[in-house]
């Protein structure tokens, strides 16, 4: 029997290894999401969520506005499309109810990504059904989505650069806020080098669908960031390379909005 076992042993050993690096090299929390995933019916969830801000509207970027693809707001004659990217026809539908504006990506007459952005005073985000107050100087960016073939395609910056920018001069708005998961570091690490800063953290536990959120403030520019951000540094470091980093954020497409937020921000 043990002679059997021995070549099953060797193919599958270096197999087993490498999953538990690649494990050991993840955060806690997401190895922790994966096996509560894993539990019939899904009675609990965990997850740590971190709001940021970026205060003023944002650069044009010219350097990093490369690519064919046209940018321009989604209306409800875009519903099929967008269902094309994701199945979420009914969360479009009420979005377009609420009056959320919709940035649509274009190329070749097909939609390959999109972004919504909420200015109403208070936004229940969709996940834990935890309400978001969106201050008046301040737009809320929720639900990036590129299709795969096109996340390197510079779109997210075309999102915040164009339509972003010209969204924020026509309402008036100074602010921009939005929520990125824990463990999400190539999110999280774009939008620190475009120049967002991390103010709030968020740890949400959800049983059998009722959420419980505490929310901390991060206080001072040299706050720490999490420890599952790559290359470490303070929330002021990384806010001072926009200007260098340009380029080089455009070639990491995050999904900002993916993570949520119970705890209202502060008002400027």
């Amino acid at each position: 029997m043990s002679r059997a076992l021995l070549p099953i042993l060797r193919t599958s050993w270096p197999a087993l290894v490498t999953r538990v690096r690649l494990l050991r090299r993840r955060p806690l929390l997401l190895n922790v999401r994966s096996l509560l995933q894993r539990i019939p019916f899904k009675p609990l969830d965990v997850n740590c969520l971190y709001l940021l801000e970026y205060v003023g509207i944002p650069p044009e970027h010219p350097g990093s506005l490369r690519g064919r693809a046209e940018v321009r707001r989604g209306t409800l004659e875009d519903l099929d499309a967008l269902t094309q990217c994701q199945d979420k026809r009914l969360a479009f539908l009420n979005r377009f109810k609420a009056n959320d504006q919709c940035a649509v990506a274009v190329l070749d007459g097909r939609i390959v990504g999109y972004q919504w952005f909420c200015d109403r005073p208070l936004y229940v985000e969709e996940r834990y059904s935890c309400p978001i107050e969106v201050p008046r100087d301040t737009v809320y960016e929720y639900d990036i989505f590129i299709v795969p073939e096109h996340r390197l395609a510079g779109l997210w910056f075309k999102f915040h650069c164009l339509y972003l920018r010209d969204l924020m001069g026509r309402l008036d708005r100074q602010r921009v806020i939005g929520l990125v998961d824990y463990g999400m570091r190539l999110s999280m690490n774009t939008h620190l080098r475009f120049g967002f800063r991390l103010f709030r953290r968020v740890l949400v536990i959800q049983i059998f669908g009722k959420a419980i959120c505490v929310g901390r403030a991060i206080r001072g520019d040299r706050a720490s960031l999490p420890r599952w951000i790559s290359g470490g540094g303070t929330a002021e470091s990384r806010g001072a390379e926009r200007a260098e980093s340009g380029s080089r954020a455009a070639r990491t497409e995050p999904a900002i909005g993916a993570a949520r937020a119970t705890n209202a921000p502060r008002s400027t």
